[in-house]
């Protein structure tokens, strides 16, 4: 098994109790909000971000009580509070994804999503998306694109001044232009069986945004051969290109590198999910900045696409649990992780060659726990690993560090 350093860092350490007894399936938002130990103990690190221009990670929260933006110090393994409650309202409970840090400017563009039920989607305003300035320590409102609708991740064109942003509970696809906050529905990608939108989108750099839809198939109750499928969209033109093809899924039989070994007695979890059926729901995008974006799916299957083709290529079936939701790449390298119920996973490829490794255990020593899952994942320029830790219902998440060997 190949070595890891890792380490757990805590940002609140509630103990946690009642999730399968009187929760799961049971309690309300409202329930949960209004209790002290699940509103301000149950957090999860559901976006991180490593900023080159401070050398911070950037961690928004789901947290019930809006504190949703905290700096992590790698030198000094600390938190620094950056007082997100100043704008934030008691629906703000959520940076889902994505925190991403403009190349130029030094600033942090991000949403806000939700928790709450349908029945206070009146009194919910809808998601927000911001701009925050690190040197000043200011946030910027640049609107809510959606009213009553929450953003559940946000990709940029960083050349264009667009961000692009996939909605929740009802799926939509918006365009927004930083400069100014004018905001334009551009599609609606979801239908009435599945739970379509990518976990993140990706833009390539030649400006096309790729992301999967659903099909609609209106007159049917069951689905076709690929109910979920490719899409980009590039906006000189408003030019939409629907694939009719998706993701890689596990009984692919071509694929590109060995499977990595999984941690050992672990076992598909996809049906406690969403995504119980493998149709190649995409869990993560990362992009190399030429030719590749590869693609996690919640079945924990690796895929890349052909930006230039949108061709599609299966990888190697990496989380053994299922669920992929993390990647990031640098200097060639693809790192990814994911895994459920404790049986979480890293994955190292250096994508010049065909070795691919497994890191499959991942407990801190000096506590003696691991992370119950990993939503996100950010990489240094000296390729430490910053793991964001969400959906733990025994303890409050926290934010880990990895260091391969």
């Amino acid at each position: 098994m190949a070595a890891i350093q890792i380490r757990a860092h805590k940002l609140r350490d509630y103990r946690l109790e009642g999730w399968e007894e009187k929760i799961v399936g049971r309690w309300s938002y409202r329930q949960l909000a209004a209790n002290p130990q699940w509103r301000d103990g149950w957090i999860s690190f559901d976006a991180v971000t490593w900023n080159p221009g401070d050398g911070l990670v950037y961690c928004g929260l789901n947290s019930i009580d809006g504190d949703l933006l905290y700096a992590f110090d790698p030198a000094k393994a600390t938190f620094e509070c950056l007082n997100a409650r100043q704008w934030t309202d008691a629906f703000d409970v959520k940076i889902h994804r994505t925190l991403l840090a403009h190349p130029r400017q030094g600033t942090l563009y991000f949403a806000t999503s939700l928790l709450h039920d349908i029945d206070q989607q009146r009194e919910a305003r809808g998601g927000k998306v911001v701009r925050y300035d690190p040197a000043a320590r200011r946030y910027e409102q640049l609107g809510i694109p959606l009213p009553h609708l929450y953003i559940q991740s946000i990709a940029a064109d960083w050349e264009r001044g667009l961000l692009y942003g996939f909605t929740y509970p009802a799926e939509f696809l918006f365009r927004l232009e930083a400069a100014t906050g004018r905001a334009e529905t551009l599609a609606y990608l979801g239908n009435s069986l599945l739970f379509a939108q990518p976990h993140n989108g990706m833009v390539d750099r030649d400006g096309w945004l790729w992301g999967t839809c659903a099909e609609t198939r209106a007159w049917d109750e069951i689905t076709g051969p690929v109910p979920i499928r490719l899409f980009k969209y590039h906006p000189e033109g408003d030019r939409f290109v629907w694939f009719e093809h998706g993701l890689s899924r596990r009984t692919d039989p071509v694929q590109l590198v060995p499977d990595p070994p999984g941690p050992e007695g672990a076992a598909s979890a996809l049906a406690e999910t969403r995504h119980k059926d493998d149709y190649g729901f995409c869990d993560s995008m990362a992009y190399d900045g030429e030719r590749y974006i590869y693609a996690g799916t919640t079945a924990g299957v690796l895929a890349r696409i052909d930006a230039a083709t949108g061709k599609v290529e299966k990888v190697a079936q990496v989380m053994a649990t299922g669920r992929f939701p993390a990647l990031a790449w640098r200097d060639g390298i693809l790192y990814g992780g994911g895994g459920m119920n404790g049986w979480t996973q890293l994955m190292r490829w250096d994508t010049r060659t065909d070795r691919m490794e497994s890191f499959n255990e991942l407990t801190d020593p000096a506590i003696g726990d691991k992370p119950a899952r990993i939503h996100e994942i950010a990489v240094d320029r000296d390729h430490t690993l910053y793991l964001g830790e969400n959906d733990n219902h025994v303890r409050s998440s926290y934010l880990w560090t990895a260091r391969l060997g």
